[in-house]
């Protein structure tokens, strides 16, 4: 059985790896290890691996620019001339401090997402042990040789 797309999903949004859990996957801030100190999961995997984790970083800051922008309209919606560049102010510092601080959630959601949508081949080089378990529990040999299904 493969492992739970929400198992992998959770790691992510903790910035933690999905194929082992493993944590302190970040040199810096902005600055990702190149391998999964564990299981050895290399992140990038092939070129362009990074535009989706822009796109839900850009995803995620907008939403919140835009929940900024509709609260605070919404909230003084009953003035007269609500403070517009109050509003627009702190929309302005969401939209810069927002994809700054979710980026690494962003990379490692990214990760996991792209390992539901393309799962890991044989040759990825993860650690034994750590493998995508496969659909179906292979078959094992019985005690007169023969293989069970």
């Amino acid at each position: 059985m493969a492992k739970p797309y929400g198992l992998m999903l959770r790691r992510g949004l903790c910035k933690r790896c999905p194929i082992c859990g493993q944590g302190k996957l970040f040199r810096r801030w902005v600055v990702m290890v190149d391998d999964c100190p564990r299981c050895g999961l290399h992140f990038h995997r092939a070129d362009g691996q990074w535009v989706g984790s822009w796109f839900v970083n850009i995803f995620v800051g907008e939403t919140v620019v835009l929940a900024v922008f509709m609260v605070g309209v919404l909230t003084t919606f009953s003035e007269k001339s609500p403070p517009m560049l109050q509003i627009g102010v702190l929309a302005g510092v969401a939209a810069v401090a927002v994809p700054f601080l979710f980026f690494p959630f962003a990379r490692t959601i990214w990760t996991a997402i792209d390992l539901m949508v393309a799962p890991l081949d044989l040759d990825e080089g993860v650690a034994p042990g750590f493998e995508l378990d496969l659909e179906s529990p292979p078959a094992r040999a019985g005690h007169d040789g023969s293989i069970a299904g």
